[in-house]
């Protein structure tokens, strides 16, 4: 029997997929997996509020006054453990009331620095996001 070559060797290695791909194909699935459970969405109903609620921007209301609130949402093992979800509601409640209504209503969460920081000094164990919850309040006329 004669002994293989490099390139004998190297097509063997490709056919079979070779121990290199497979150490590489584990981390990468293990990798994609986290990825896909740490995203989040957040969740509120405003069901049963006061005031009705529209994300329609509002023209030419008078007094009407913009606000924006800001809160934490925290998952805790990249989502795996649960998360920490602001109350939408009762934020809306303590900050706008009393009001005729909110108009041009926008949820958002995003990382700024400090969640970024967090994030990773915990080693990704807890995952910081701030929400920002921004629209026009639409005062009580008297």
């Amino acid at each position: 029997m004669c002994p293989a070559t490099g390139a004998q060797r190297a097509l063997v290695a490709d056919r079979d997929g070779g121990q290199h791909a497979a150490m590489i194909r584990r981390p990468l699935a293990a990798l994609a997996l986290l990825a896909l459970t740490s995203c989040s969405s957040l969740q509120y109903d405003l069901d049963g509020l006061p005031f009705p609620v529209s994300a329609s921007p509002v023209t030419g209301a008078r007094g009407a006054e913009y606000f924006e609130i800001k809160a934490k949402h925290t998952l805790w093992v990249h989502g795996l453990a649960g998360d920490s979800q602001p109350d939408v509601k009762q934020l809306l409640l303590d900050n706008c009331i009393p009001c005729v209504g909110i108009a041009d209503f926008r949820v958002t969460s995003g990382a700024n620095f400090f969640d970024w920081l967090g994030t990773h000094l915990s080693l990704g164990f807890v995952r910081l996001k701030t929400v920002k919850i921004t629209g026009v309040r639409l005062p009580v006329q008297r």
